[in-house]
């Protein structure tokens, strides 16, 4: 039975087995198929990709003034979705261990590919509040939710523990909504690629 997927690029990419050791990761891949994979199953308000949200969240990380590492992991905090697809948090509930093993072993090896497996190690809280930042973003300007009508999200609405949604930003702007998907595409890479030099600056300047 074939177990790999073809990619945007051409390349065969394997999901499991033993060859998923010879995968390719591509960025190019990961930015065309970002810019194309809706979030919330496609129940949004508007098509709103992977790729949008996790420019949003580097948004978000810069804001709080995070390094541009921090920055350039909250891009890619999602990169692993261009090849397992986007999975959404209720699904991944009831799926359990067998998705959190699939997608761990890609998240993975997407991480250390791009250098940034230490980051998500180190930075672990803060990558997961810039995460749920985004999340109540969307949900307030994005989704057919209504504090009095439906139940709370418990990993935005927990007492002690509630999230604000970003106040400096409309998710339901016309320019937003008007993009299309080779620009959310092409604003990924080029984030990348600026956080790769800023990275690299703010190291250099640490060093001295």
């Amino acid at each position: 039975m074939s177990t790999w997927i073809q990619t945007a690029t051409g390349q065969q990419h394997h999901l499991g087995g033993i060859g998923r050791t010879v995968n390719r990761i591509d960025l190019h891949d990961i930015a065309h198929a970002l810019a194309q994979i809706n979030r919330f199953t496609g129940h949004a308000t508007r098509p709103y990709s992977v790729a949008e949200h996790s420019l949003l969240c580097a948004d978000i990380a810069e804001r709080m003034q995070c390094t541009p590492a921090v920055q350039r992991a909250a891009l890619l905090h999602d990169a692993h979705e261009a090849y397992t697809g986007d999975c959404s948090s209720p699904a991944k509930q009831v799926l359990g261990a067998a998705w959190a093993d699939y997608e761990g072993a890609h998240a993975l090896a997407v991480r250390k590919h791009f250098r940034v497996h230490h980051v998500f190690v180190g930075c672990r809280p803060v990558l997961h509040q810039i995460d749920l930042v985004a999340l109540a973003t969307e949900r307030r300007d994005l989704m057919a939710w209504s504090a009095d009508k439906h139940p709370a999200w418990d990993v935005l609405d927990t007492p002690g523990r509630v999230v604000p949604p970003a106040d400096w930003i409309n998710l339901q702007s016309l320019k937003r909504e008007h993009k299309d998907w080779t620009e959310w595409r092409d604003e990924f890479l080029e984030r990348y690629h600026a956080l790769g030099v800023a990275v690299e600056q703010w190291s250099k300047g640490n060093l001295l």
